[in-house]
């Protein structure tokens, strides 16, 4: 069954009882299911001298999902568009605090150092072929903390920095002496290194076509893995009401992500928050199909949750995982066999 084919009666029948956690633990340790972790990434590119205009063409001519009836664009998600058992309304809370912090990246470089190769493997690594070049490209990340500074120190750790290293101010004789740090969790292969990273940006809050743009900028990696294909994006905003916003959107999903944890307790259901195609917010809901143990605690996942192009680096959100872990295996790319999978993190049980 191809991911774009995933229905809500599908997820009914999971739902029903008729196989366990235990069951998808046998089948990944039991079987060689490395093919399904390799396949086609998912960042959306554009060809040189293509810009956002452009996206909407992508979006049009989506062989994937055509149509993309699948997703929900975020203004419109209802308790209907969750399989039964699920119309509740703390998941349906839990997916819109989620939405608040997905954001759109746009990476307009593309490092000369990105390698020919997937780690380990003999895949093509993405945007190989367009090293070096300043063409665009977009994924989806996730808010994931955000840090005060003033006077140069950062209100959290007390480590010292310069003044704001955002683009406004790097070219300002003025620069900003408070600023925040915005942390934004995404797949290695959509920020490869830092000089992406400063190439980047992460629009905020795009849930319709014509919202109003805010954008926040690349500053740095803070840290990556490529085998696990996840990065931290370190971007930055002088703007106090949009650090004040993502501040108490962290703290709401935080707070919603708890408690999901506590009621649903390591369910299969599966939630994505994504731009596909570097277009307006979209959600889409499955299940997990198969969970690897990779080592040292981590796993990666395989589910029939909908993605495009573009959807690459969106947190794979799995309900009642756990306060800290729920959420933070970045989506990687789809395989042959029509599933979707994962890059790798840590999970709370194993």
């Amino acid at each position: 069954m191809a991911s774009g084919e995933y229905s809500l009666d599908d997820h009914n029948s999971m739902a029903s009882g008729e196989d366990s956690l235990d069951d998808h633990n046998s089948m990944a340790s039991g079987e060689d299911i490395s093919t399904y972790f390799t396949g086609t990434h998912e960042v959306q590119e554009c060809l040189e001298g293509q810009d956002e205009a452009d996206l909407h063409t992508h979006l049009a001519n989506c062989k994937k999902n055509p149509g993309h009836k699948n997703f929900v664009p975020v203004n419109q998600l209802s308790l209907e568009h969750f399989p039964s058992g699920y119309h509740d309304n703390d998941v349906y809370d839990l997916t819109k605090a989620m939405a608040d912090l997905t954001v759109r990246i746009a990476v307009k470089l593309t490092s000369p150092d990105r390698p020919e190769f997937v780690p380990g493997t003999k895949d093509p690594y993405p945007c190989y072929n367009t090293r070096g070049q300043n063409s665009l490209r977009t994924g989806t990340g996730r808010v994931r903390w955000v840090i005060k500074y003033t006077e140069g120190m950062d209100q959290t750790y007390r480590r010292t920095y310069r003044t704001c290293p955002c683009p406004e101010c790097d070219h300002s004789d003025t620069p900003s002496k408070v600023w925040w740090k915005v942390d934004v969790v995404t797949a290695k292969h959509v920020v490869f290194d830092e000089s992406e990273a400063r190439q980047s940006s992460c629009r905020l809050w795009f849930d319709e076509e014509n919202c109003p743009v805010v954008n926040i900028y690349g500053w740095k990696v803070g840290w990556s893995d490529s085998e696990g294909d996840k990065c931290m994006l370190c971007c930055v905003t002088h703007d106090v009401d949009v650090a004040d916003k993502l501040e108490e959107m962290v703290k709401r999903f935080d707070s919603l992500r708890e408690k999901g944890s506590d009621k649903f307790n390591m369910d299969k259901l599966t939630i994505i928050v994504s731009h596909p195609h570097g277009c307006s917010k979209q959600i889409s809901v499955g299940h997990f199909v198969h969970r690897q143990v990779v080592g040292g605690g981590s796993t990666r996942y395989t589910y029939t949750t909908c993605t495009c192009p573009g959807s690459s680096g969106a947190m794979i959100y799995k309900l009642g995982w756990g306060w800290g872990y729920g959420s933070n295996h970045p989506h990687s790319g789809a395989n042959t066999g029509g599933l979707n999978y994962s890059g790798v993190w840590a999970d709370l049980f194993l």
